[in-house]
């Protein structure tokens, strides 16, 4: 080998190490990086979303994780605090901030550092009135009324704003973008005669408000088409006494539309609080959701995010032995950092130790290469037969070719009998030839005898 052929083989090397020991420190790096705290921020206290929280709060202190819960109405300002983009977030730290749920549509590609832990049910758009205002009332009822429907940002907020404008009764509802808890007492207390709540039918506050004689819920009138203009909701019925069967409430059908409703966290959340989490979302009480609702929770099917690898995992094959033998703490700092560093250092090996020797067993000179040595030479004869000289590049490549001829690479079979050869020893090859020239000495001794014997018998 050449000494700048050698030289390229150091500088490759040399950078292949470099590279590998940067991933190394990398690894352990984002181990160091990753959140260990789960703070989680869920809707008002009449949302699904904010029951759910306050079960993942308990749930991780019981299994001895740091876990805070936060109330925050605005989703799009949650999600801006998951994803560390937004310096306008005023009511948090936004670094503290790392498990979230969504219930509307969103622009997922702007927070490309959230992600989805699945999607845990379809929360039902429930409206309810003043009971004076009418019976079976409709959207159309509720025309020069007051309706509150929560604050700008909020999953319920956006869609009734999107179902006043699909339905055109944007300009004849006097809507009040007041918190939903604040609409529930201003409901009770008289002073606007509608409120939209976009949660679980078995959310207190669902059950409180149905009981009410002096309310009523609002029916969506063609919930179907209404669903497929809204393009990421569906459609939803809750048949007679669903909420309260005791009583028989509602006492007759209600059509409405719901909007599923997504856990989402960010992709520095440390895995074994992703785990945590995902185990208590497969536990949730299925008789919080819709009766229609025939999905297999939770779910990634219309998920806006891109979806968490270990929640993922999780739901398709439980929880990972290494989680049943060690502690969450020593799987975070070393068990995950470490197991990717053997990983790649094994497919490393298994690379340098059958690939390559293959690779060079191969011979680098193609049939490309012998059609365009091919070509190259049928040129430089139509040069010659015109009579045109070679030039004295021309010249230097045909000499090189001549020289390669006459001098071809040893065969690399050959290096490696003489390599094995040399490793057994050169004693051995000796003393292998020294026994065949004896073993033919032998036999030509007893040949000779054979033949002075014939002789002696002869008359």
């Amino acid at each position: 080998m050449t000494e700048w052929r050698a030289f390229l083989k150091f500088i490759v090397y040399t950078l292949g190490l470099l590279v590998f020991a940067l991933f190394i420190a990398s690894s352990f790096i984002y181990s160091l990086v990753m959140e260990r705290n789960a703070n989680i921020v869920a809707g008002p206290p009449t949302s699904y979303s904010y029951a759910v929280g306050q079960e993942l709060d308990n749930w991780l202190k019981s299994n001895n994780q740091s876990s805070t819960l936060t109330i925050e109405e605005d989703t799009l300002s949650a999600i801006a605090a998951i994803q560390y983009s937004n310096e306008e977030v005023e009511w948090a730290d936004p670094d503290s901030i790392n498990v979230g749920f969504v219930a509307q549509r969103v622009n997922a590609d702007e927070y490309d550092d959230v992600v989805s832990l699945g999607t845990i049910a379809s929360l039902p758009l429930l409206i309810f009135a003043r009971a004076d205002l009418g019976e079976n009332l409709t959207m159309r009822d509720l025309a020069n009324k007051q309706v509150s429907i929560g604050v700008p940002g909020s999953d319920v907020n956006q869609l009734m704003v999107e179902i006043l404008n699909t339905t055109g009764y944007s300009a004849t509802v006097d809507v009040r973008n007041e918190p939903s808890g604040m609409g529930v007492e201003q409901l009770l207390a008289g002073e606007v005669d509608a409120v939209a709540l976009l949660t679980s039918l078995g959310a207190p506050v669902v059950r409180e408000l149905a009981a009410n004689p002096d309310l009523t819920i609002v029916n969506l009138d063609r919930s179907s088409a209404l669903a497929f203009q809204l393009d990421y909701a569906q459609p939803a019925t809750i048949p007679p006494a669903f909420i309260d069967y005791a009583r028989g409430i509602p006492n007759e059908t209600i059509t409405t539309v719901a909007v599923e409703l997504t856990v989402i966290a960010s992709r520095y959340l440390d895995e074994p609080n992703v785990l945590l989490i995902a185990r208590q979302l497969s536990v949730l009480d299925p008789r919080m959701r819709l009766p229609s609702d025939k999905e297999t929770y939770p779910t990634f099917t219309n998920t806006q995010f891109l979806v968490s690898d270990v929640a993922r995992d999780f739901y398709r094959n439980g929880v990972p032995w290494h989680y049943e033998v060690f502690p969450p703490a020593l799987i975070s700092w070393l068990w995950i950092p470490i197991s990717r560093v053997v990983a790649v250092t094994i497919f490393i090996l298994v690379i340098f130790r059958l690939v390559v020797p293959q690779l060079k067993k191969l011979r680098f000179r193609s049939v490309g290469a012998e059609v365009a040595l091919d070509l190259r030479l049928l040129h430089l004869e139509r040069q010659h037969r015109k009579g045109k000289a070679l030039t004295e590049r021309q010249v230097r490549e045909l000499n090189r070719l001549i020289v390669r001829i006459d001098n071809p690479k040893p065969d690399p079979d050959k290096k490696i009998k003489k390599r094995a050869l040399f490793l057994l020893g050169k004693k051995e090859e000796v003393a292998g030839k020294q026994e065949q020239v004896a073993g033919k000495q032998e036999e030509v001794a007893d040949e000779q005898e054979e033949v002075v014997a014939a002789e002696s018998k002869d008359p």
